[in-house]
């Protein structure tokens, strides 16, 4: 069965067509960090990089990686494995625990959840965010329009609340629960008392919080308190707590790939046996242990991003737009035809993130750039603005 997810990373293919090298194109549909990688890593990897260290095999249990990474979480090495990126680490842990299991999918949200589930022969369940409905369309099955809304579905911001997303996971007992918190594309960020909450509704269940954008909100939390430790006093039921987090995109690693998750060590153990050998390369390994003395660096680029979001926001306002609210550095723009804004924007060179396949047909989600790019960004939709119909 074919995945139906779709990226905002760049299709090469798409760009031969339209004769465009990458390097002519403003990717505002990828949210990494524009600033990076910092040049401590490029420096690091160059003089590295030898005849020898490229035909020498890495490490394949990335151990030098996993003991700064579980120091910086204040874990043990044994609570950490580090993948190819977190969507490698997703469908791994598809792998290990979908099989003919029932997994919710709290959404919109990103589309690797259900492709993996569905890959390993397991069934992904969707329930709303909190401050999103579901809404059944019988057309969107019909466009296919990806894993992440699930054929049919579609979604809306709407007056959900957390008890109502408890209960219908009290209801469903899944297996597995997956939650992007911040969430991917919408941006709202639950607290650890909302998180523990929801936890309630479903304690039996495996639950795995991706932790992706968590470095680019300006109060960052982390559930990787709760891995090995008793929840708010009390002791976690079921199989407990998985936690993912990227160093793609917050180091801006997107050409090496560079992830890792956090569990208890019988968890890792058991995820160490399924995982395909020698699964990070040497490259990215040394990458991450320099980025990971950059913390300071990570920390001003990523509130210069914060407040360039802002700016565009208010920019966006200040031509017709209504963009939603966002803890992060990408948004979603309501524009009533998302591949219509999407191609007309591609026609400027420009690329934001169609979201026809989280089921929401009628978004963009953008992601915020350096200023000049910004300020082409907004020059162009308010050009679209002032055309008839608007631009929107």
């Amino acid at each position: 069965m074919p995945t139906t997810s779709i990226h905002g990373t760049p299709d090469y293919a798409e760009l031969d067509a339209l004769g465009l090298d990458p390097s002519e194109v403003v990717y505002f549909s990828s949210n990494i960090n524009p600033y990076g990688p910092p040049p401590s890593v490029v420096e690091a990897v160059q003089a590295e990089i030898s005849r020898s260290f490229l035909a020498r095999y890495p490490d394949s249990r990335s151990q030098r990686l996993r003991e700064r990474i579980g120091a910086y979480h204040g874990l043990p090495p044994g609570a950490v494995l580090v993948g190819n990126g977190t969507a490698d680490l997703i469908w791994l842990l598809a792998h290990a625990y979908g099989n003919n299991r029932n997994a919710a999918i709290l959404s919109p949200t990103f589309s690797e959840y259900a492709d993996g589930v569905i890959m390993a022969g397991g069934h992904p369940v969707y329930f709303p965010l909190p401050g999103w409905q579901r809404i059944y369309d019988p057309s969107a099955s019909r466009r296919r329009v990806g894993a992440a809304g699930g054929f049919g579905n579609r979604f809306a911001p709407a007056g959900t609340t957390v008890e109502q997303t408890r209960k219908a996971l009290e209801a469903a007992a899944p297996w597995l629960v997956f939650i992007c918190n911040p969430n991917n594309p919408t941006g709202e960020y639950l607290t650890p008392g909302e998180l523990r909450y929801l936890w309630e509704g479903a304690p039996d269940a495996l639950w795995i919080v991706d932790e992706a954008y968590a470095e680019f909100t300006e109060d960052p939390w982390s559930a990787a308190q709760w891995v090995l430790s008793a929840t708010n006093g009390r002791p976690a039921r079921g199989p407990g707590w998985i936690v993912l987090r990227s160093m793609t995109k917050d180091f801006s690693l997107g050409g090496l790939r560079l992830g890792y998750l956090l569990a208890a060590p019988s968890t890792i153990e058991r995820l160490q046996d399924v995982q395909p050998p020698w699964s990070v390369n040497g490259v990215a390994q040394l990458a991450g242990l320099v980025a990971l003395d950059e913390l300071t660096w990570r920390e001003e680029t990523t509130a210069r991003l914060r407040e360039e979001t802002r700016a565009l926001q208010a920019g966006l306002r200040a031509c017709g737009y209504a963009p939603l609210p966002t803890s992060v550095s990408y948004f979603l723009l309501p524009v009533g035809n998302a591949q219509a804004m999407r191609d007309r924007l591609v026609a400027e060179r420009m690329f934001v993130r169609d979201c026809t396949s989280f089921g929401l047909p009628d978004h963009i989600r953008i992601a915020s750039r350096p200023p000049e790019e910004n300020a082409r960004l907004l020059e162009v939709m308010a050009e679209f603005a002032r055309l008839p119909g608007g631009g929107f």
